[in-house]
């Protein structure tokens, strides 16, 4: 009787947290600064690529930003890739606040997708996306790119025994993140090269579609991109695998993160069970060089199912995992919260045993 007070007691104060992070934090933030995203610069690149006759700005986040009537005051570029800003074209077309909307309604249909794709019934799949908005990477990923990472990985281990098809669509989570493509070692480990070919056939479909829109695009990006990237990463609000285990320690921290890297590398490919894949996924977000609380959502399926089955050992993890993003409820705050969330959930993936084939549903 006493435990299941205390359990229930637990519980409400949980509950109570959280309202509070998002009534103090999170809501207010999203209200006054929503268009201050990833989007807003997706936005302005997308509309680049449209106009054939003006000077090319892939990277604006200042000036180019404001003729939209929005009152940014930063004057950094973009890190996002050009690939990134197809996915916006068509809502380039609308006003940004309409765009705006409209692209949130669509990343939340990603999670829910999600859901779907792996297994649950579709009002299972509703509910599951409702829930999951007061988990803080899932609202803010409203205004990001991370939800086509998460929906491309997952219909890629859908449809895993197709080769051609996954491998397609990994490079649709590829896109507008480079680092979902570690999941193409699933392939690579059992020799079923079709993957690759799917993957390079989407790549090159890309790549020819934003030749045709802007053929100096790809210039700009590699004469720029990489003074930008560099700029970024070495924000003291990065919250980074590497960049922080540099940042607290040095070569020693370097090293502890290639052995964690490698443990998970091996056990991506080593494994059978969903979890190599979940470890792929995992794999991809801990070689982020930039992370915000938003990085971390492509785990989100995954490590839901794995503690639907695991141990009381590995709940614990994953519970610590999702409890850590609360800290940095909103992105650029005590950005060690993120790390702390990539390396929970690492550790919950890399000690779970050998699962049972249950997942094998949610293939085709």
């Amino acid at each position: 009787m006493r435990r299941n007070v205390l359990c229930w007691l637990s519980f409400c104060s949980l509950c109570v947290g959280i309202v509070f992070v998002y009534a103090w934090k999170i809501v207010p933030t999203l209200i006054l600064m929503s268009w201050r995203t990833d989007f807003a610069q997706d936005y302005v690149g997308a509309r680049a690529l449209l106009d054939k006759t003006g000077e090319l700005e892939l990277y604006p986040m200042g000036a180019e930003v404001r003729q939209f009537g929005l009152d940014w005051s930063y004057d950094h570029r973009s890190t996002h890739p050009p690939t990134c800003f197809l996915f916006v074209l068509p809502f380039a077309l609308l006003d940004h606040q309409s765009a705006l909307v409209l692209w949130a309604a669509c990343m939340f249909a990603c999670i829910v997708l999600t859901a779907r794709v792996l297994g649950l019934k579709w009002w299972q799949s509703a509910a599951f996306g409702v829930l999951s908005l007061v988990w803080p990477p899932t609202i803010w990923s409203l205004y990001q790119v991370t939800p086509i990472w998460m929906l491309g990985l997952a219909l890629a281990y859908r449809f895993r025994h197709h080769p051609p098809v996954s491998g397609a669509f990994i490079g649709v989570a590829s896109l507008p993140k480079f680092l979902a493509a570690p999941a193409l070692l699933y392939y690579l480990r059992r020799r079923r090269w079709l993957a690759i070919v799917g993957f390079c056939a989407l790549w090159a479909s890309a790549l020819a579609l934003l030749s045709i829109l802007r053929p100096d695009a790809i210039a700009v990006y590699l004469t720029t991109g990489s003074s930008v990237a560099l700029d970024q990463t070495l924000r003291q609000d990065n919250g980074a695998l590497v960049v922080v285990a540099w940042r607290m320690g040095g070569w020693v921290g370097l090293v502890v993160v290639a052995a964690f890297v490698l443990w998970a590398f091996w056990s991506g490919l080593r494994r059978e069970d969903p979890v190599g894949w979940a470890c792929l996924v995992w794999l991809g977000i801990a070689l982020l060089p930039i992370a915000w609380v938003y990085s971390v959502l492509p785990l989100l399926p995954w490590l839901v199912k794995v503690f639907k089955v695991a141990k009381l050992r590995t709940r614990v993890l994953i519970g610590l995992a999702f409890l850590a993003p609360y800290a940095a409820a909103v992105p650029g705050q005590r950005s060690w919260s993120v790390t702390l969330a990539i390396v929970l959930s690492g550790l919950a993936l890399l000690t779970t045993p050998r699962l049972d084939s249950e997942w094998d549903a949610c293939s085709v």
